[in-house]
């Protein structure tokens, strides 16, 4: 990643001032080497990326690990995507998958329980991109509470509320029929709903 940073401070940009360029342009040129081309790909992709897992993993630490190796390991896969379909959906499934192992291999770590129990403290490090979402004590807990569904039910809930997915579009991306969507998202708010519940009453 640092290789590709480097390249992109060396090199002329692929679009030049003035000059609009399609997504597929710029994967084209990263197909071909051009790692600044790349660059901008990651620039457009990251925070919404970011986001994404962010919803899944509640841990910068661990995001900001799984958006970079995602990033390098599609950079290293590149050649392999068809340019006819749209890059993120792509990324972001490689980025989900690496999240998920994550997610596993911590709950090998440590018991539900005990994860569930750990929230984010906001004063132990600065919180990037999120810091007016999550600087108050409400939102705190409402990502504690995302970050206590299980996976099934989470992945479901951020592809629709971070992600704003349609039903179908949650289908297609997790392989499962819509009715599945729409049972794991009812289940994902309602134990939202028995978590939150102290703050929804007031």
């Amino acid at each position: 990643m640092d290789e590709i940073i480097r390249e992109e401070n060396q090199n002329p940009p692929v679009v030049k001032k003035g000059e609009e360029v399609s997504e597929r342009k710029l994967v084209e040129a990263t197909q071909n080497g051009d790692k600044r081309a790349y660059g901008q790909l990651i620039r457009i992709h990251q925070k919404r990326l970011f986001r994404y897992i962010y919803g899944l993993l509640n841990s910068f630490d661990a995001t900001e690990d799984i958006v970079q190796e995602a990033f390098v390991k599609a950079y290293d896969n590149i050649k392999t995507f068809r340019t006819e379909y749209a890059f993120y959906p792509w990324l972001s499934t490689i980025a989900r998958n690496l999240a998920y192992n994550h997610i596993h291999r911590e709950e090998k770590k440590e018991s539900l329980d005990i994860l569930q129990e750990k929230g984010y403290d906001p004063k132990a490090a600065e919180l990037g991109p999120l810091e007016n979402l999550l600087n108050h004590e409400n939102n705190k807990r409402f990502y504690q509470a995302v970050l206590s569904l299980p996976v099934n039910f989470r992945s479901v809930f951020v592809l629709r509320h971070f992600e704003q997915m349609d039903y179908a579009q949650i289908a297609s991306y997790l392989k499962i029929p819509p009715g599945t969507v729409d049972s794991r998202l009812y289940r994902a708010r309602q134990l939202l709903m028995e978590n939150l519940k102290d703050l929804i009453e007031d």
